[in-house]
């Protein structure tokens, strides 16, 4: 009894709502609720998760994140659960984001948290290190690991983009693939997050010259002729069949990483992952 005594008193001490007593929050507390999944991780990384009070449908990890109380989604927000929860904070994709009148109205500080890059969620984590000095760790402080990583990272995709050939080979990372063998699917191209990880172990792009992720036919992947392709789908969501078998000259690896399809702090682990596919199966 002494211990929970001594955690909720440092919670409060802290700023922050105790997940106990979220309906009922203290009056000065900081209490942000996040409408994208990567802010959400990216707070919990941070070390906000005590003040994390609610999320959209899209927010699943960490485990503890999906507890929290759902308020809306990515282009609505849920009044009622707003006003119970009353948050002092928001994250949202951009400022003019269709959830904002509602929060402003609620008296809600809106956070842009938009992130498709390495260099967006270092921005975002020192947006948030600016605002919460006081609740922030020390994960993106100057010279930490992570930090370095993500500066790395972002680096890469920076270093040229000429086309030439990576020392590993032409890659086309698929995002999004529709049912069948021979659906469309979304690709990454140049801009985006996934071609930092690209040239961060040492590939090249084979969607060179094209940016964001545009929609792709087999016939376009085909002419691509990819000497890797790499076909990413949500943990533990990769189906019995694969569609890539009329690339017989294309090398197939797929990933099964819920955090290889959105940009957020565990980049690090996926570029990892990525520079474990360079070195070949």
């Amino acid at each position: 009894m002494k211990k929970i005594c001594v955690l909720l008193v440092l919670l409060f001490a802290a700023g922050c709502t105790p997940r106990t007593d979220r309906n009922a929050p203290a009056p000065d507390a900081v209490r942000i609720v996040s409408f994208l999944p990567s802010a959400t991780e990216t707070l919990y990384a941070l070390g906000l998760g005590p003040c994390v009070v609610g999320r959209s449908s899209f927010c699943d990890y960490p485990p503890e994140a999906a507890a929290l109380p759902v308020v809306g989604d990515l282009f609505s927000a849920n009044e009622d659960a707003l006003a119970a929860l009353r948050p002092t904070h928001a994250v949202l994709g951009r400022a003019d984001a269709p959830q904002a009148p509602l929060l402003r109205a609620l008296g809600c500080e809106i956070i842009e948290g938009r992130a498709e890059t390495a260099a967006d969620v270092l921005a975002f984590a020192d947006e948030i290190g600016r605002l919460f000095p006081e609740h922030t760790n020390g994960l993106a402080a100057a010279g930490s690991p992570w930090r370095e990583a993500m500066e790395e990272l972002g680096g890469a995709g920076t270093a040229g983009t000429d086309g030439t050939t990576g020392t590993a080979g032409r890659v086309l990372v698929v995002v999004s693939h529709a049912p069948g063998r021979y659906g469309a699917a979304f690709a990454a191209g140049e801009g985006t997050f996934h071609d930092e990880l690209l040239r961060a172990a040492g590939f090249s792009n084979a969607l060179a010259g094209v940016r964001g992720y545009p929609s792709l036919d087999p016939d376009r992947i085909a002419a691509l002729a990819p000497d890797v392709l790499i076909d990413i789908h949500p943990d533990g969501d990769v189906p019995d069949e694969s569609p890539w078998t009329y690339l017989p000259g294309t090398r197939t690896e797929r990933l099964a990483d819920t955090a290889a399809l959105r940009p957020g702090p565990r980049l690090p682990d996926v570029m990892a992952r990525f520079r474990a596919l360079a070195r070949g199966p």
